[in-house]
């Protein structure tokens, strides 16, 4: 079950710890392999440690429309029409776990056709992340800089002995101009701290995340 959840600063100053293997297979979406300034859809269990959900795409990019957090390539959700992507890992229990992931709105660019300036207005924006029987939606302002504005979020978590999943889902307008994802890992020892001024404990469970998010709670 989710102990809490900390929303830290896009890019923030951290303070190096010990290195922790990563429960998510490819969480950086390396695997991959697109070629630089390019796009490509995955469906079903094509992106090794995934599966996009039925009806739905992965879209993994490198260096197109904003640049990845970790590594050279990071994820939309909202390729062709709002999809959804899951993955699963094993867990002991009683084990502590600590998950988490980065997450920007759609930056600022030329090939953004949904108005002048190439702006893409923060309703076509939007992330739900469903764990632990409990989903929350993460919305994103009005991006008016030229690269993605990375933030990370990480919650604690129990294990509960057995295989738990974790789901991201595009909620934004449906329109082929989503938000972006990268760098997602479930650790049994954070990789890195971040300083006090920058973190922000939000209760049991996942809540608030600075007013950025909604809680649903959803039947297993």
């Amino acid at each position: 079950m989710i102990k809490n959840i900390i929303a830290g600063a896009a890019l923030c100053s951290v303070i190096p710890a010990f290195a922790a293997t990563n429960l998510v297979t490819d969480g950086s979406f390396e695997s991959a392999g697109v070629a630089a300034g390019t796009y490509a859809d995955f469906t079903g269990t094509d992106l090794a440690g995934w599966v996009a959900l039925p009806g739905s795409s992965i879209e993994v990019r490198n260096g197109l429309v904003g640049t990845a957090q970790d590594g050279v390539d990071f994820v939309e959700l909202d390729s062709t029409h709002n999809s959804s992507m899951q993955t699963s890992f094993d867990t002991v229990l009683g084990q502590t776990y600590t998950l988490s992931f980065w997450y920007s709105g759609r930056p600022k660019s030329p090939f953004n056709t949904l108005n002048g300036g190439g702006i893409v207005p923060a309703s076509s924006n939007g992330l739900s992340v469903t764990f632990g029987g409990t989903t929350v939606d993460l919305k994103s302002p009005t991006d008016t800089k030229a690269d993605n504005q990375w933030k990370e979020y990480t919650t604690t978590f129990t294990g509960t002995g057995q295989a738990m999943s974790l789901m991201f889902s595009a909620i934004g307008k449906d329109d082929s101009f989503g938000s972006s994802l990268d760098n997602v890992s479930v650790t049994t020892a954070a990789a890195a701290v971040p300083e006090p001024a920058t973190m922000a404990l939000m209760g049991a469970g996942l809540l608030g995340l600075f007013g950025l998010g909604r809680r649903r709670n959803r039947g297993r």
